[in-house]
């Protein structure tokens, strides 16, 4: 009988880390051997694409034009209204902070993702929720400037980590004797952004331009995530 228990209770683990796995999606492409790889991956476009597809039951092809004018959209409103952007930020960044924790949180808790320890998903989900309550609380406050320094610090990091992905990428199409020149430049960007980012993290002005910049990076990469133009770039 206790025989029959244990072999129950392993198959419930073993069917709540399936699942912990299938939501974390793991791509058809070489899985990230890094942590700042796996990040960036797990926000770059080709894995949305991937996740919707598999949530709604499109087709990849169908998702990607979504993508691609969402992405478009939201490039060329960075770019044109910055300063309407700059000033309510917090406010987007808070509350698409607070709709992605009690999203994963009501997966998590229908999963029953938290009677294993291989994942953190229900813990994360409060975490994230609840620093998006900070944010937008602390936004209100006109006097406080941490919402903006907080955004600036982790979109600094992030940016590190996507100049190392578009770096690597770059070094290894170099070795293959493969096009290379959109991940320099893409990883140069991204790095000087990056540092400006981290050295002044409470200045305005260098906010207004790497928003300006996030813009205009969504705006090629809707267009670069094209299959025609996807495939001229990522060819030999």
């Amino acid at each position: 009988m206790d025989s029959e228990n244990e072999q129950i209770i392993t198959e419930e683990e073993s069917a709540a880390s399936d699942a912990a796995v299938d939501w974390s999606i793991e791509l058809e492409d070489e899985k990230p051997e890094s942590y700042g790889d796996a990040i960036i991956e797990g926000f770059s476009a080709h894995t949305n694409v991937h996740r919707m597809a598999k949530l709604t039951g499109l087709s990849q092809g169908v998702v990607t034009y979504i993508f691609a004018v969402i992405y478009f959209i939201v490039g060329v409103l960075c770019v044109t209204i910055t300063d309407t952007i700059t000033h309510t930020l917090p406010y987007i960044v808070g509350s698409m902070m607070i709709v992605i924790g009690i999203g994963q949180f009501i997966i998590a808790l229908i999963r029953r993702e938290y009677r294993q320890t291989k994942t953190n998903q229900t813990a994360t989900s409060l975490i994230i929720t609840a620093l998006g309550v900070m944010i937008i609380i602390e936004h209100i406050n006109p006097q406080s400037d941490w919402p903006i320094t907080f955004i600036s610090i982790i979109w600094g990091v992030l940016g590190l980590f996507e100049a190392a992905h578009a770096f690597n990428h770059a070094l290894s199409r170099i070795a293959n004797s493969e096009r290379c020149v959109y991940y320099l430049i893409k990883g140069l960007i991204e790095c000087i952004v990056a540092f400006m980012l981290l050295y002044q993290p409470d200045n305005h002005d260098i906010h207004r331009f790497h928003i300006i910049v996030f813009g205009a990076n969504l705006i090629f990469d809707s267009i670069t995530m094209l299959p025609p133009l996807k495939a001229f770039f990522t060819m030999k």
